[in-house]
């Protein structure tokens, strides 16, 4: 244990009234269609212990760097361990809060120091108030910031921009619609695939138009293609991930 947690923190009921009960459910139901899905195994999603329980120590690293009640919210939600490989997003990962050492904390902090966030309201938010939910890497992934204090998802791109603050609810409404359309296509072993502009088509693509391109792989008819073995392999609702990944690895083997 870092350091001591006070008991007000440790011990506290969350006021239902408050706006953690709007940031729950939606998690759940996003995290259910996740791990329902395969698009990460059922045993990395895991649910807090009872607030009472002492040896859920999670949230003791971020005392010194997050308001009481960000450490109570922390504490309540539902969270993927660190050894969950899959992405939540284009190229962007779970955040295990739990794992995190104090030191791992402190290198977060100062990377993200000069990071301003503002609320739908035009508030400037407090950094002890806004947590980190899922990191990203590389150019153009997502990293997702909750803002406790009023509810709200900020979406950051990488060498892009910081999107406008959006209610928790709508975030993961808009997120789990995005995957059952295959907008976003999850992969095994694979990063998230955004074809938001590219419509899906009710034309059934030909094995040799495929493997007769002589572009590198990525193309729209590529990824028309991959999310025809979906349909076939029963996505969203009876969706079989490791036959749906075998054919996908089966076709490109060869490149």
């Amino acid at each position: 244990m870092i350091a001591e947690i006070p008991e007000s923190i440790t011990r506290a009921e969350l006021d239902l009234s408050s706006p953690i009960q709007h940031f729950v459910p939606p998690v759940v139901i996003l995290s259910t269609t996740i791990t329902s899905d395969a698009m990460a195994e059922p045993e990395t999603l895991l649910t807090p212990p009872a607030s009472d329980d002492d040896s859920y120590d999670g949230s003791d690293s971020c005392i010194h760097f997050k308001s009481d009640y960000a450490i109570q919210v922390i504490r309540h939600l539902p969270y993927f361990d660190s050894t969950c490989i899959k992405y939540v997003h284009y190229k962007s990962k779970p955040l295990d809060l739990t794992a995190f050492t104090l030191d791992d904390f402190e290198k977060h902090m100062n990377y993200h120091q000069d990071r301003e966030f503002w609320s739908s309201e035009g508030e400037q938010m407090d950094p002890s108030d806004v947590v980190c939910i899922a990191v990203g890497h590389e150019s153009f992934s997502r990293e997702l910031w909750l803002n406790v204090k009023d509810c709200e998802i900020f979406e950051d791109f990488h060498a892009g921009d910081l999107l406008d603050a959006v209610p928790v609810e709508g975030f993961f409404d808009n997120l789990k619609e995005q995957y059952q359309s295959l907008k976003f296509i999850p992969g095994k072993r694979r990063i998230t695939i955004e074809a938001e502009n590219l419509p899906e088509q009710g034309v059934r693509i030909k094995e040799e138009d495929v493997t007769g391109q002589t572009e590198e792989w990525g193309t729209d008819l590529d990824v028309q293609c991959v999310r025809q073995i979906y349909r076939d392999h029963g996505w969203p609702g009876s969706f079989d991930m490791e036959t749906a990944s075998e054919a996908i690895d089966k076709w490109l083997e060869p490149l």
